[in-house]
């Protein structure tokens, strides 16, 4: 039985992704918990290859039968809906569910966006599918949905082709269709990727008031630490498939607790700094089959035998998590 909660969107309960290969299963997501409230930004960061792209499918049920996927992911869409488990869902009703009550707005647009089809009878197809919108009003909100998101001159947009649109403009587009149904939960994974520093902050500036309008929670996928610093109230930093810290982003930023973090954070170009950025020595290392020790282990200068050996423990009561045997100190 799940309790009300006002305030709650999403809750992510011991969310684990396995995939089968023939080297052995690969848990690219391994029982990961967190929540997102209304109004909210979770950022979820990481490199690539910690599973934060498909912690993100799997809450969208878009991996098809390639994964095996358990656990709970609840999503609170209010409006007097009782709370669902995604994972349990058929698969119309989750297709009933995809972009009326959760939306994506997904890492390459140009990829995303059908070329063969008008850009504003893309964005009135969401509308049209869940039945709020049809024909000319369809139609209609779609130029107010461009309007809404920046777009000069939408109404001639809404009668172009993607490929007549620059990437920042296409992106603006993905969020148009995304917003289209009001959702509670909308999933931004790495929608500046590939964008110039002026639109990805045109981008940013976007979300954080069309959030602040809809009332919505955005769970923002990210390698980027300076993007965080912008829109996030809080911070889930991912390795191996696992959370190794959470907390507030002023707390995260003011005293990284995990080694992987100190090296996410030290790694971003600062104005006016001399010599060259640190770097994490080596990379995200795959592993076939159940996980032994700290994953991080072979890329951090404090691991000892014990790290190698024991899984570090996870407080999920804490407001400050870390999956370290030995955190580092303020």
């Amino acid at each position: 039985m799940v309790m009300p909660d006002a305030t709650l969107v999403l809750d992510v309960r011991d969310l684990s992704t396995r995939f089968a290969t023939p080297h052995g299963e690969i848990k690219a997501v391994n029982g990961i918990s967190f929540q997102v409230r209304r109004g909210e930004t979770l950022a979820l960061v990481g490199e690539s290859g910690s599973g934060k792209s498909v912690t993100s499918l799997s809450l969208m049920q878009l991996l098809g039968g390639r994964a095996q996927i358990s656990g709970e992911c609840w999503l609170h869409a209010g409006g007097g809906q009782p709370a669902c488990n995604l994972l349990t869902l058929s698969p119309r009703q989750m297709r009933d569910a995809r972009g009326r009550q959760l939306a994506m707005v997904f890492q390459e647009p140009m990829t995303s966006l059908n070329p063969l089809q008008r850009i504003g009878d893309q964005v009135a197809e969401a509308m049209e599918i869940h039945g709020l919108a049809r024909g000319r009003e369809a139609q209609q909100r779609a130029v107010e949905l461009l309007a809404l998101v920046g777009l000069s001159d939408p109404a001639l947009r809404a009668r172009q082709y993607p490929h007549l649109l620059s990437g920042g403009m296409r992106q603006r587009v993905m969020i148009a269709m995304a917003l289209a149904c009001k959702p509670a939960l909308l999933i931004a994974d790495e929608p500046t990727t590939a964008l110039d520093v002026t639109i990805q902050a045109q981008i940013l500036r976007l979300i954080r008031r069309l959030q602040a309008e809809v009332g919505m929670g955005v769970l923002f996928i990210t390698h980027d630490m300076g993007v965080v610093a912008q829109v996030a109230d809080r911070v889930a930093v991912m390795y191996g498939g696992q959370l190794v810290e959470q907390a507030s982003t002023a707390q995260l930023f003011r005293n990284p607790r995990h080694p992987y973090t100190r090296g996410l954070l030290d790694a971003v170009p600062r104005p006016g700094a001399s010599g060259p950025l640190k770097g994490i020595p080596g990379q995200v290392e795959v592993v076939y089959g159940e996980p032994v020790g700290c994953r991080f282990a072979n890329r951090c200068s404090r691991a000892d035998e014990r790290c190698r050996s024991v899984s570090p423990a996870w407080d999920a009561a804490s407001s400050h998590p870390v999956r370290c045997h030995y955190p580092l100190l303020p």
